[in-house]
């Protein structure tokens, strides 16, 4: 059974709506995209991942409490989307608007100038990746931050308005049998308000550093608040100053930054453990590209890994991927 919640900003810009079950739940959007009217023949098109880019924040609340927060999903989604997904998937990933450039428009009818979309809760959230079981009995929360402004949405040489005139939460509503359901109403009568559930999930959180300095070395210190377990994975990506203003780049590209080494220390302990020693110029960046491939498999657990890059494709848009 599906249920839909439509939902929209309160007076302080944010967006809450409460739910039953989220885990395979989704974000339907609908939005109007116009150009500038004086300059229609100029380019102006949805970017890659243009859904995503449209919050600022997104966090998920249960009883109260704070369960997962994504910072700047644009980006966030983006850097977990090439090392999650693989070519056979990227079809699937069209309606969350993964894929769209200048000669893909598919979401977008330039008639109306009308688009639609679904983010699914599993592709912003690691909570929701992970934990695929029911939630019962307890008051559930999604809040929506929205931008100011869509400027990373869209790429061209003109400006464009963005118009957001739907969003839904779309929601599973699993009705379980009679059997199942007195063994639910047991457990809870018997536990009251003690009852418990183990939930596990990994989390994505994201750290930005401004700029880089002008020498041979930088070191970056980032403090994590996690008391109970350490990061598993560090992925990092480089990008150009102006790129998020700047409406010929795209804001989903990233550059190698001429990076010979990375190495993360985590109290006594150096990742990885061996130098990559490596020179995009002479193509000297296996270590980088295997690190980047293998990560479907130790994340996932999967006997094979299926890449959205090629290594040529990776040379051009690289992620440094680092297993702790």
């Amino acid at each position: 059974m599906g249920r839909i919640i439509d939902v929209h900003p309160g007076p302080d810009g944010k967006i809450r709506v409460a739910s039953v079950k989220t885990q395979t739940s989704v974000i339907y959007i609908e939005e109007k995209f116009t150009p500038n009217a004086a300059d229609v023949p100029k380019k102006c098109y949805l970017s890659n991942n243009a859904l995503a880019f449209l919050f600022d924040e997104i966090r998920y609340e249960m009883g109260g409490e704070q369960v997962a927060v994504v910072r700047k999903p644009g980006i966030t989604t983006t850097m977990k989307t090439m090392v999650s997904y693989g070519q056979t998937k990227l079809r699937s990933l069209l309606t969350t608007g993964w894929g769209l450039c200048e000669q893909k428009q598919d979401i977008l009818d330039t008639a109306s100038h009308m688009f639609s979309g679904r983010l699914p809760l599993s592709y912003l959230m690691g909570f929701a990746e992970d934990y695929t079981r029911g939630i019962l009995n307890v008051k559930q929360e999604l809040i929506l931050i929205i931008l100011r402004n869509f400027n990373d949405c869209y790429m061209g040489e003109v400006e464009a308005k963005l118009e957001l005139t739907k969003i839904e939460w779309k929601i599973r509503h699993i009705i379980p049998e009679d059997r199942q359901k007195l063994k639910l109403f047991n457990r809870i009568n018997k536990s009251g308000n003690n009852a418990k559930i183990k939930v596990s999930y990994r989390m994505w959180d994201l750290y930005e550093l401004p700029t880089l300095r002008q020498t041979a070395s930088d070191i970056w210190s980032v403090k994590t608040t996690r008391s109970l377990e350490r990061p598993r994975y560090i992925i990092i990506g480089f990008q150009n100053n102006n790129q998020a203003n700047d409406k010929a780049m795209d804001i989903t590209q990233f550059t190698h930054a001429n990076i010979s080494n990375i190495r993360l220390y985590l109290n006594s302990e150096v990742f990885p453990y061996e130098r990559w020693n490596l020179d995009f110029g002479k193509k000297l960046d296996s270590s980088a590209y295997y690190a980047y491939e293998n990560f479907q498999r130790s994340y996932y657990e999967r006997d094979m890994s299926e890449p959205m890059m090629d290594l040529e494709e990776f040379r051009k848009n690289p992620l440094f991927v680092c297993r702790l």
